[in-house]
């Protein structure tokens, strides 16, 4: 995994592999490698592999679907209906975040690695903090610190990438958010 970290032992794998190919390996050999671009991956290697990519969905729809598709639907069902409008909220704002990168210097000031990670990171910090909780009121002061400035925002440097979030955890994180006939 990651064989683009270690760009010396590329070379090494790209000498067994003529080795293997010279001694007749087995028909069925097959070797799973994962990377992400780089120049240090030896040519030979990319030149006799399978080059599979995952790229993100195009679109804020396709990248809320994608979102949603990280949470099956007997763990969402069992969920109390606060924590099921709060969880619709932050895959709209993972969805949003995710969508602005696309845009380059327009969507961010720096490029961010925000990922599925990062949701399904937050959703269980909010699974942990309100599953729990026997108050009325949704704290939403605390969910907007934790998602903007911890869990998304660990990632963010930019005073106004910064604003950005807090603006759309503000618009999501709120108590129209269980309003269900506004959903």
């Amino acid at each position: 995994q990651n064989i683009h970290l270690m760009p010396g032992w590329c070379s090494d794998l790209e000498k067994r592999l003529d080795t293997y190919a010279a001694e007749n390996s087995h028909l069925s050999f097959r070797l799973f490698l994962s990377s992400d671009p780089s120049l240090g991956i030896p040519i030979g290697i990319l030149e006799r592999s399978i080059k599979l990519t995952n790229e993100p969905p195009q679109g804020l729809q396709a990248n809320l679907r994608r979102s949603f598709a990280l949470f099956s639907k007997e763990d969402f069902d069992e969920r109390d209906s606060k924590i099921k409008a709060i969880l619709f909220g932050l895959c709209h704002f993972h969805s949003l975040m995710i969508e602005r990168k696309k845009f380059g210097p327009l969507g961010y000031n720096k490029t961010y690695p925000f990922s599925s990670g990062d949701l399904r990171d937050s959703s269980l910090v909010l699974y942990n903090y309100l599953e729990g909780s026997t108050a009325v009121k949704i704290p939403w002061e605390d969910l907007r610190y934790i998602f903007g400035e911890i869990m998304y925002g660990g990632h963010i440097v930019d005073d106004w990438d910064r604003e950005v979030c807090r603006k759309y955890l503000h618009f999501f994180m709120q108590d129209e958010l269980l309003d269900e006939k506004d959903l």
